[in-house]
């Protein structure tokens, strides 16, 4: 049985605006999904910080229209 991601609200600004989604870790890689639905992923770099790779991720989805 796999067990499921603990996912977590995350807010962040772009553009002047808060960019809402929640994201999880999970087999070492960073998820974040849009309210909209649209999800990022990364791998966890050695010593990055998770919660700072999924501001990046989200803030990606921002500029590119999808959340």
């Amino acid at each position: 049985m796999r067990n499921l991601a603990d996912w977590t609200h995350i807010t962040t600004g772009f553009e002047g605006r808060a960019v809402n989604g929640s994201f999880a870790v999970e087999d070492g890689m960073v998820i974040v999904k849009s309210f909209r639905g649209d999800e990022r992923r990364s791998q966890i770099e050695e010593r990055a910080n998770p919660i700072w790779t999924a501001v990046r991720l989200l803030r990606d989805l921002a500029a590119a229209g999808k959340a």
